[in-house]
Parts: structure tokens; C-alpha cells; sequence
């Protein structure tokens, strides 16, 4: 078996993980290799087995892994990949938790009714009644919402208490909603402390509890697919059948449970084009985000949810032509006299709004035209933002060149590249056309935003109207030393006129994802539910691979990692404590 892996990876080994996961974990069907099924008198020959088998190896996974061996249950980790840490090392390692501790130090309440009702308002907008039982919500969907209010705050202080996490509040961001809903705007966002005292990213929120487990010896097999959920003859779950690096299928036994932990499916082509509303291009979730679970979860009777739905971004479409996982989203465009305009030079959306909600503009569909007028975006600035911003992504550094930039002297130049970059591609991305008008259509766009910069108020999309505009806005648009351009010439922070004279540049944008949020549903206890609603015996699930409890929605920064790792704390907690169940009669696989 492979070694254990002691430290997370560091954000400059994606390229290797990528490379590794491309040979050893990614491929296609996986053939059965000749193995002994059985054993003496016909007992499955398991090759290992501990009480409880954690699928994955990120912040979910790790999460159960902590909370079942704190309660005294034996754990072996099943990754998939070459290294561990799956998605959660590319993160910025926020963690988004309603009441947590640094609230209440400050005197802040988080109050129970009003967080859920929050909650609820974005989950389910077309849904919510503000007086209705369950704010109109179905009444499951409301009680796992309520479950993770009560429960994550605890989850946070139960791994500082037990050594496995240390966390801080050095950074506040806002939630992504400022609806009269959400009484506590600033505050619920944690992060993850370093050693030094400073706040770290996904790779330390990592490195922290895989290192835990590791001074207790947990196991963590790499290049382990899993590939068959292994039920009993009673239908409980006992263990799953692996696939190892080299093809060999092996068997593992789960006295207790099967937690999965793993990512969505935002790397399965086929899950992407059936299950997403519209044309998603990018993703920055680890190639091992392939839908394995929603596979095997299918076999043994799952009920399925929230398909349609992901953690939304935007993503620069060229690093999309190369790279299976995109190494950054855009969190929030940088620049202030930049706009971003659709095919016909219109601007759409508020380019300062939260990234997941921004991204969703690119589903509109026009019925009249019958085409996506949103489906590519064109990111547009001037040498102004070019350079007093440069270095904040998607900027090249001051004085570099980037691949993907198009530059024009003129907005009819930018035009003429822009179509020629988009006619270079066309074998990628299909038959995509600028209108005859777009240029026009920029001018205007652009004559209507330096009025707009000039009196502070964007009477379009209200940009800087919004407290996240302008937080984000110091977050991902630092001015860069040694130019001779200023900022704070304009009212608001967030917009400034354009330059009278090129040259003018774009970057071409599309929807992506930071991965995918739907498949098995679960219930308050991370118990993974059958079609009747019955929770399967010693089945478990948290994380990305699962029918999210946010719905729609993403609540704050770091409402992934937070409802991951509660119910991942959740799954661990509740499996420990499940009864030890018979490998007899066991439902292997045919072989073939």
C-alpha cells in the first residue's frame, strides 16, 4: 500500500498533482484484475479494515477522519489522487460559521432564527415566505440548514480543543447577500492560523488536521479509487472495492461505516452537460473531482439533489484550452475604469458583485435570438487599470505579457482582435460571433460608465452601492508601487472614467466552477438517504460530493469549507458511534 503522505501539498506542486492524477487516478473504466474474491469458508478476503473507511482526503474527509478517532474508532483514509488534500489545498481556506466564537467574544449575536431565515432566503429565493413553517422551505431541506446552525460553531471548537485546528478572525469579509434577511453581514467568516499567527490558506487548513491524524497513525492510502460500495445481506454497508494504482481491485472492510468525503463531478464532461442549467468551461477543483460517488451512490438506491447547482465562479476561457483544473477563478475583476460587456457591448451585471452570483449571468438565454448573449464576457480596461493594478488577477505583473490579453488602440480594434482571438479558438468553443454593433455598442457602454464614474452612482447595476463592492474592491485591486497613476480621484472606489486614448485591452471570460454541489442527499445526521427517504445503514456523506444544504446560494466566503467540515464532523461523529456489522452474505461486483 502507499506510504502516508505528512504535509499538504503546497500550491506550487498543482502542476504535479495534475500530472500524477492524469496517470494514475483519472483515466477511464478501470478493468478488474484476476483477485481472490473470497476467502476460507467463502468470507470475503478483505485486504484491509478498520471501523471506519473515510473516502477522501480534504477538509470534509479530514474532518470525520478527526471527529470518529477522538470518539476511539480505527480510520483508514481512501484517496483517489497521488497526493491528499483534493480541492480544499487550492482554496482560500476561508470557513463561513454562523455564531461562531469570535462573534460572541465581540458581543455580536448571531441569532438562531435570524441566521436560518438568511440562510433561507438564498437557498431557496423563489421559495421563501417570510411567515411560512420553514420559510417555506421542505421541511428536510430546512432541517439540515438548522443542523448546520447548531452544529458549526461546535465543529470549530471541538478541533481546537482536541489540537486539530487553529483558527482566527485577522481577516472579515461580508456575506454575499445585504438583504434586510441577514442581520449579521460581517463576522461569520473564520480562517485557518498559521504557526506565526498570521492567517493560512486551504494547503494549512489541510496540513493542520491531516498532520493530527498522522501523530496517530491514521492511515491514508493513496491512489485508491474507489468503485463499489460493498453492502451485506441485509443491505448495510461494510467496505468498498478499490481500485489501486496498477489496475488490482482490492477490498476493504468498514466494521462501523463508509463516510464519503470527496469532491462533485465538475471534471465528468458528460455529469457537466446533462446536470449544469448552461455551458460551464472551467473548474477549479483537482482532476479527481470526476462524480465517483454519484456512480456508486446510484447502485445501492441513493436519492439524488441539488444537480443543477455548483460553487460558482468565472474563469479566464484561455487558461480552459490547457489546463484540466484552471489555476485561479476570478474572484472579483480588478480595476476601476473596467467594464465587462457582452457580445453586443452591453454591460450585464455588476462587475464588483460576489463572484458565484456574477457568474450565473451567463445563463441567460434569449428567446427571441435563440443564443446564450452571455455565454462569453469580455473583461474590458484601459493602460490605466493595465497598469496601476497590474499583478491582480488576471492583470499580468508591470511589464509582463499574458497570452490571453487582447489589446486594441481603439474600441473597433478591440473588437477586430477580439473576434480574431474567438475565430482562432472556434474549434474549442464553436461558431462564436461579436455583433455587427459591438463596437458602437462599447462606445456607448463606455460613454454611459464615465458619467456614471463621475457622479459615484451607477444607475445600471448600482456598482459600489454594495459593501461587498467596495471591501473586495481593496481585497483584489491593490495598486501597485512605482506608477505615476492615482487612485481616489473619482467618488467611489470602484469606478474611475476611461482613458480617451488605447490602447484598450480584454480578457475573455466564461462560467465556471469551483466545483460542483449535488448527488446523494443526506439527512441531519450526514446519513446519506435512499429514494424512500430511509437512510442507508452505515452510509455517510459530506462535502462537494453531496446534495448541498445551501441550495442555490453560497452564503459568505467560506461557506464550502464550513458546511463540509461541520457535516463531515457530523458523519464522523454519528458513524463511531453506529454498531459493528456482519460481513456475511456480502454483494460483491461481477467480475468483467
Amino acid at each position: 500500500m502507499a506510504a502516508n503522505q505528512t504535509s499538504a501539498p503546497s500550491v506550487s506542486s498543482r502542476r504535479q498533482f495534475f500530472s500524477a492524477a492524469a496517470g494514475a487516478a483519472v483515466g477511464g473504466t478501470l478493468g478488474y484484475a484476476a483477485a481472490a474474491a473470497t476467502g476460507p469458508g467463502g468470507a470475503v478476503a478483505w485486504a484491509q479494515e478498520a471501523d471506519i473507511l473515510v473516502v477522501g482526503s480534504g477538509a470534509a474527509a479530514l474532518s470525520a477522519a478527526v471527529a470518529a478517532v477522538n470518539e476511539g474508532a480505527s480510520v483508514i483514509l481512501v484517496e483517489k489522487g497521488p497526493v491528499h488534500g483534493g480541492t480544499s489545498t487550492k482554496s482560500e481556506g476561508g470557513m463561513w460559521v454562523p455564531n461562531n466564537r469570535f462573534l460572541r467574544a465581540n458581543g455580536k449575536s448571531d441569532d438562531r432564527e435570524d441566521a436560518l431565515r438568511y440562510m433561507a432566503r438564498c437557498a431557496r429565493p423563489h421559495m421563501y415566505r417570510r411567515d411560512a413553517p420553514f420559510f417555506g422551505m421542505p421541511e428536510p431541506e430546512y432541517r439540515l440548514m438548522e443542523a448546520f446552525y447548531d452544529n458549526a460553531s461546535g465543529t470549530f471548537e471541538f478541533l481546537e480543543k482536541v489540537g486539530a485546528l487553529r483558527t482566527t478572525q485577522i481577516l472579515q469579509l461580508p456575506d454575499y447577500y445585504e438583504g434586510p434577511e441577514n442581520k449579521v453581514p460581517l463576522g461569520r467568516q473564520i480562517m485557518t492560523q498559521k504557526p506565526d499567527g498570521d492567517y493560512g490558506l486551504g494547503v494549512e487548513l489541510v496540513r493542520q488536521l491531516k498532520s493530527w491524524l498522522d501523530d496517530r497513525k491514521v492511515p491514508c492510502l493513496l491512489k485508491h479509487r474507489a468503485r463499489t460500495i460493498l453492502r451485506n445481506g441485509q443491505g448495510e454497508v461494510v467496505g468498498l472495492e478499490v481500485a489501486t494504482s496498477g489496475d488490482r481491485m482490492v477490498r476493504l472492510r468498514a466494521r462501523k461505516a463508509v463516510i464519503f468525503g470527496t469532491g462533485g463531478f465538475a471534471h465528468n464532461k458528460a455529469m457537466m452537460r446533462n446536470f449544469q442549467p448552461a455551458p460551464i468551461y472551467g473548474t477549479c477543483s483537482v482532476p479527481t473531482s470526476q462524480g465517483d460517488f454519484l456512480i456508486m451512490a446510484q447502485a445501492v438506491d441513493a436519492k439524488l439533489g441539488n444537480l443543477n447547482n455548483a460553487w460558482r465562479m468565472q474563469v479566464v476561457m484561455e487558461h480552459t484550452l490547457d489546463q484540466p483544473s484552471v489555476p485561479k477563478g476570478i474572484w472579483q475583476p480588478p480595476g476601476d475604469s473596467m467594464v465587462i460587456v457582452n457580445k453586443y457591448g452591453a454591460r450585464v451585471v455588476n462587475e464588483k458583485h460576489n463572484y458565484h452570483d456574477r457568474s450565473k449571468v451567463h445563463f441567460a438565454w434569449d428567446a427571441n435570438r435563440e443564443e446564450y448573449p452571455n455565454q462569453f464576457l469580455f473583461m474590458i480596461y484601459d493602460r490605466r487599470v493595465a497598469d496601476l493594478f497590474a499583478g491582480n488577477f488576471p492583470l499580468p505583473a508591470a511589464g509582463a505579457a499574458a497570452s490571453y490579453v487582447i489589446q486594441g488602440d481603439s474600441p473597433a480594434a478591440l473588437a477586430a482582435a477580439i473576434q480574431a482571438r474567438l475565430d482562432r479558438h472556434a474549434g474549442t468553443w464553436g461558431d462564436v460571433r461579436l455583433d455587427r454593433g459591438f463596437a458602437a455598442g462599447l462606445v456607448d457602454t463606455l460613454s454611459a460608465f464615465d458619467r456614471y464614474a463621475a457622479t459615484g452612482v451607477d444607475a445600471q447595476f448600482s456598482r459600489g452601492a454594495f459593501q461587498w463592492d467596495r471591501d473586495w474592491q481593496s481585497y483584489t485591486s491593490i495598486p501597485r508601487e512605482g506608477t505615476a497613476w492615482k487612485t481616489g480621484e473619482a467618488p467611489s472606489a470602484t469606478m474611475h472614467p476611461f482613458q480617451s486614448e488605447g490602447p484598450y485591452h480584454a480578457i475573455i471570460l466564461g462560467s465556471g466552477v469551483l466545483d460542483t454541489n449535488g448527488g446523494p442527499v443526506i439527512n441531519p445526521k450526514a446519513q446519506i438517504l435512499d429514494t424512500s427517504d430511509v437512510p442507508i445503514p452505515g452510509l455517510y456523506g459530506a462535502g462537494n460530493c453531496i446534495s448541498s444544504p445551501a441550495g442555490q446560494s453560497y452564503w459568505g466566503g467560506g461557506c464550502t469549507l464550513g458546511l463540509a467540515m461541520t457535516y463531515g464532523h457530523l458523519a464522523g461523529m454519528n458513524a463511531a458511534s453506529e454498531r459493528v456489522k456482519s460481513d456475511a452474505d456480502v454483494q460483491l461486483p461481477i467480475a468483467g
